[in-house]
């Protein structure tokens, strides 16, 4: 097999900016409109189209460093493509009805076509990069996530085995937000890096709140005789204070009040809090002759 950086004057090094650079001076130099030569320019395209692709790369890579390509190192002393030849072509047509593509045969290594389909071996990527990171969801409800605390989750691992783990949930977190627990996740391939723990937080509305961002929202329903006179009245929050809530005179229905600062703790900062906003509702009730005479007189 040619080797494709020598193709380009580059080396192994080299970055992907640092080879585009290379092929383009060579493919302006030997393309045929130019009078270059046909089967140089065919070389310079393959190498570069091998090379600027980071997966055809590595499989490159790969199959050299087992001793494939010709640069000089010879075949792996465990690889021999004649042998290699005879198995896999009973693959490759015939009466079998496989066609090709990519074989795992388990461990650290998988059988693979090359950019040029030539036949490679590599490793499979979860044997060199570790054991798989596994995620799990956990809900909290908005008053949960008004302040810090703690929670123990239990969750299984690909094998089957549970395990348990503390998250520490930061006030005024965010639904969506992922935190990570290093080496706390799959272990079944051994001798390898454990894989992390993936907490997804889902922060749930609750007690007659929902959440947009950091602020809150709320509803209040009131008669029309306190939405014409204007009224005031409690408000428990999420934290179970108490605060008034004042509704100005001549309030029309669906009407949103905002409360400052009486919002959902900002992540990251001391003191910054979301606003509170309350949607009022006017019901309108049936009214006796009295009622409606006393609406008269106002």
């Amino acid at each position: 097999m040619k080797n494709y950086y020598d193709v380009l004057g580059v080396n192994e090094q080299s970055t992907s900016a640092e080879i585009t650079k290379a092929f383009k001076e060579l493919a302006k130099k030997h393309h045929p409109d130019s009078g270059g030569d046909k089967d140089k320019f065919q070389e310079i395209n393959e190498a570069h189209d091998t090379l600027k692709n980071s997966q055809k790369r590595h499989d490159y890579d790969t199959m050299r460093k087992f001793g494939n390509a010709n640069t000089g190192g010879g075949q792996h002393p465990f690889f021999n493509e004649d042998i290699f030849g005879d198995f896999f072509s009973g693959f490759q047509g015939g009466d079998s009805g496989f066609q090709g593509g990519d074989m795992d045969f388990g461990g650290s290594f998988n059988f693979t076509r090359g950019p040029g389909g030539e036949r490679i071996f590599r490793q499979n990527r979860a044997q060199t990069r570790g054991n798989r990171n596994v995620q799990v969801r956990m809900a909290v409800s908005i008053k949960e996530a008004m302040t810090k605390s703690e929670k123990t989750i239990n969750y299984k691992l690909p094998s089957g085995r549970e395990e348990f783990a503390t998250v520490n949930i930061p006030a005024g977190v965010q639904h969506g937000v992922t935190f990570k627990y290093a080496g706390m996740g799959d272990d079944s391939i051994k001798n390898l890096p454990r894989g992390d723990l993936m907490v997804i937080m889902s922060v749930l509305d609750s007690d007659g709140y929902t959440r947009k961002g950091n602020d809150l929202y709320t509803d209040k329903t009131i008669d029309c005789f306190q939405a014409v006179r204007g009224y005031e009245f409690n408000l428990r929050t999420l934290e179970d204070k108490i605060i008034k809530v004042k509704v100005p005179s001549g309030t029309q229905p669906n009407t949103i009040l905002q409360v400052k600062g009486q919002g959902m703790p900002v992540h990251k900062t001391i003191g910054i809090r979301g606003n509170l906003y309350v949607k009022i509702h006017i019901l309108i009730p049936q009214l006796s002759a009295s009622d409606l005479k006393k609406i008269k007189d106002l």
